[in-house]
């Protein structure tokens, strides 16, 4: 599993996987980082390790950039807070 999203009030439903299929277009990375930054979806290890592969961090950081979910200033901070993030997942 690459990243999820909790259903917290849908019936029957208890959370949404994110693939590699959808994660390959900015706008659902976008979504999810919405989702995270309200506490409402999780990144795993796989998830950080293929974003980072497939975007690099300059364009994760442009993506983030407009999710606000980070809100880093600088390029290095982002990478710093993305590192953390990695090392605090499972």
């Amino acid at each position: 599993m690459l990243a999820y999203y909790h259903y917290p009030f849908v019936q029957n439903q208890d959370y949404r996987e994110y693939t590699r299929d959808e994660l390959i277009k900015p706008e659902i990375v976008e979504e999810l980082f919405d989702y995270c930054q309200i506490l409402e979806a999780y990144i795993t290890k796989k998830g950080w390790a293929f974003l980072i592969e497939y975007y690099g961090y300059e364009k994760l950081y442009e993506i983030d950039k407009k999710s606000g979910w980070l809100d880093d200033e600088t390029l290095e901070e982002y990478i710093s807070s993305v590192q953390y993030e990695t090392d605090i997942s499972e």
